[in-house]
């Protein structure tokens, strides 16, 4: 059954394709998509990129911000931001240039490394993951390994061997069952384009797909995504398309093609799923991440190339994360950012809504 959110949005989509790249601002200062005079559905929040990040700005940072439109100028804390992981309060950066792994405390308003001495020490961070008992998951591809840690950085076990993977790239792990969830993104001359699955405990379980064209089959899958369902989402960026398996690891559709048109995929690069199984992809051709529902129906797309640091202006988008609380969390590699939205609820859209047409 369709939500209230995926309803409008779908009745939307054919007016906003063309617009909805860039954003309304309010007299508050919100910026919202879609545009004016469509009624909004995702908010703009803030922008992670170092400490500072989390503390309150100053009343003149905020003038300043809101006369400009830019990001006040901070000191930068990634090197090269990867992917992104939320739950809970802690937010994950992994840093592949820096072979740390950022975590953002939001409650404590507090950052910390991890992955930088003694047991557990990174090499080349890629892929993360949160489960819901706040557990991190990095994958490491110097390492050939995915490294667990708890939620304060202490380093818990190894999951998996160099000799399991050809080329590691992403995790994600099912509260459901415990189950962690590799990719294998494979090489050109390889055919292991595939997800390893590990038990709760660490024991390798199975094996899903190998390279191929074909219902299941993968080239080079880069990131993955499980929803609350236990139901597996695989970003097969190779062959221009999202698959998805149920929570018996079994294939159910696939959706997306090659294309310059919105809806499309050109150059996927992260994926997310949230709470109502609305997936989330970004694209680096595109320099957006877009929404869709399970069924591969385009809801809403976000962000545009641009010249200056703005909200929803992109370079590199890669990683991308949904928390518990619809807020989406998207990294640019090259402004080595992370920027913070949210889904607005039924309630704000309809008080939206009614503010305009009052």
């Amino acid at each position: 059954m369709q939500s209230y959110f995926e309803k409008t949005l779908l009745l939307l989509v054919t007016i906003v394709l063309g617009a909805c790249a860039t954003s309304s601002v309010d007299e508050t200062g919100q910026k919202y998509w879609p545009p004016a005079p469509e009624i909004p559905r995702v908010v703009f929040e803030t922008t992670l990129k170092n400490p500072a990040s989390l503390q309150e700005k100053k009343a003149m940072d905020e003038f300043q911000s809101f006369a400009t439109g830019e990001l006040s100028t901070q000191t930068q804390s990634f090197g090269k931001p990867y992917d992104v992981a939320a739950y809970g309060g802690l937010v994950v950066v992994s840093d592949s240039l820096l072979g740390i792994v950022h975590v953002f405390d939001i409650n404590r308003k507090r950052v910390f490394a991890i992955g930088w001495r003694g047991d557990g020490r990174l090499a080349k961070p890629l892929g993360v993951a949160i489960d819901d008992k706040q557990n991190i998951y990095i994958v490491d591809a110097g390492l050939g390994a995915v490294i667990k840690y708890d939620k304060l950085g202490h380093f818990l076990a190894t999951i998996g061997k160099s000799e399991d993977f050809s080329r590691i790239s992403d995790v994600a792990v099912s509260n459901k069952t415990g189950e962690v969830f590799v990719v294998d993104r494979g090489g050109v001359e390889s055919l292991d384009h595939r997800v390893v699955v590990y038990s709760a405990d660490g024991d390798k379980q199975q094996i899903i797909g190998r390279r191929g064209l074909a219902d299941g089959e993968f080239n080079h899958p880069t990131q993955i995504a499980i929803d609350d369902s236990g139901w597996l989402y695989v970003l097969d960026a190779g062959n221009f398309r999202v698959q998805i398996f149920d929570e018996q690891k079994k294939f159910v559709r696939h959706w997306g093609r090659i294309g310059k048109n919105l809806g499309n995929l050109a150059r996927p690069r992260g994926i997310a799923v949230n709470r109502d199984k609305y997936v989330f992809v970004t694209d680096g051709a595109f320099q957006n991440y877009q929404i869709f529902n399970r069924q591969g129906q385009l809801l809403l797309d976000i962000g545009a190339g641009g010249g200056k640091d703005l909200p929803g202006q992109y370079m590199l988008p890669s990683g991308i994360a949904v928390d518990e609380t619809n807020r989406i969390y998207v990294v640019d590699q090259v402004r080595r950012k992370v920027e913070v939205f949210r889904l607005l609820s039924a309630e704000e859209i309809a008080e939206l809504s009614n503010k305009k047409t009052e």
